[in-house]
């Protein structure tokens, strides 16, 4: 099988992969978290790395998946893979009944759209925001159009780095998803700070983006239960330095 990934979708298929016994190859940018390709290694994945961005690589990944007929998974476009990340909002609903909203990051879209099935299912009052990086907003543009939209990709945080939106979790997202806001690039690493300093959890961008969603929604958040979806811990040195350097 075959993947393109900034670290994140790659680590999970070389996981399932090793665990299968069948054999992985995952796609990644040239300047891929070192930490996570080390993950992936590590799992028994080989790694290719090609292109500047998470876009470029997904259409090398979709070259090789053609040329040689891998079993292509796609890091969005894939209702299997909606349909397992979405039980972390199942868990979160099972721990906590009383949410009454969860904010969940957003790059291709898959965590979200799992997140608004099952709480459409579960408790429809539940309300789900997305965030994503202003500096990468094709998610949120396409969802704001409610068209497919490109856009460019240059926030740090792997997780929210995309520059073109996907078919299936837009879709999905169309129909549930309460808002989407946009947060800087300094709100995310700002963000990072506070769930060490608070919550002694380190946090990568994408999964520090809740927090400073829910930061800059705070007026309007002010007595509801929140859930914030901590998506990943997987930062970089240099990424980590940046944010205590704010």
């Amino acid at each position: 099988m075959i993947a393109a990934s900034t670290g994140n979708h790659g680590q999970s298929v070389a996981y399932a992969a090793r665990l299968f016994g069948v054999k992985a190859i995952i796609v990644v940018p040239e300047k891929a978290n070192p930490g996570k390709v080390a993950a992936m290694q590590g799992m028994g994945a080989e790694v290719i790395f090609h292109g500047a961005t998470y876009d470029e690589s997904k259409l090398h990944c979709e070259a090789l998946a053609h040329e040689y007929g891998y079993r292509y998974i796609h890091s969005g476009n894939e209702p299997l893979l909606i349909a397992g990340v979405a039980t972390e909002a199942l868990e979160m609903l099972e721990d906590e009944p009383g949410l009454e909203v969860i904010i969940v990051p957003i790059g291709g879209g898959s965590g979200a759209a799992g997140v608004c099935i099952v709480t459409h299912a579960v408790n429809p009052a539940v309300q789900v925001i997305g965030v994503q990086s202003e500096a990468s907003p094709a998610a949120y543009e396409t969802w704001r159009q409610r068209r497919l939209v490109n856009a460019p990709n240059r926030t740090f945080a792997e997780g929210l780095a995309t520059g073109v939106a996907f078919e299936l979790p837009q879709s999905i997202l169309r129909d549930f998803l309460h808002d989407f806001i946009l947060v800087s690039e300094e709100e995310i690493m700002r963000a990072m700070v506070w769930m060490l300093e608070h919550a002694h959890t380190l946090s990568e961008g994408a999964g520090a983006a809740p927090l400073a969603a829910a930061y800059r929604m705070r007026d309007e958040l002010k007595g509801k239960k929140v859930g914030l979806v901590c998506s990943g811990g997987n930062t970089s040195m240099e990424h980590l330095r940046l944010a205590l350097a704010l």
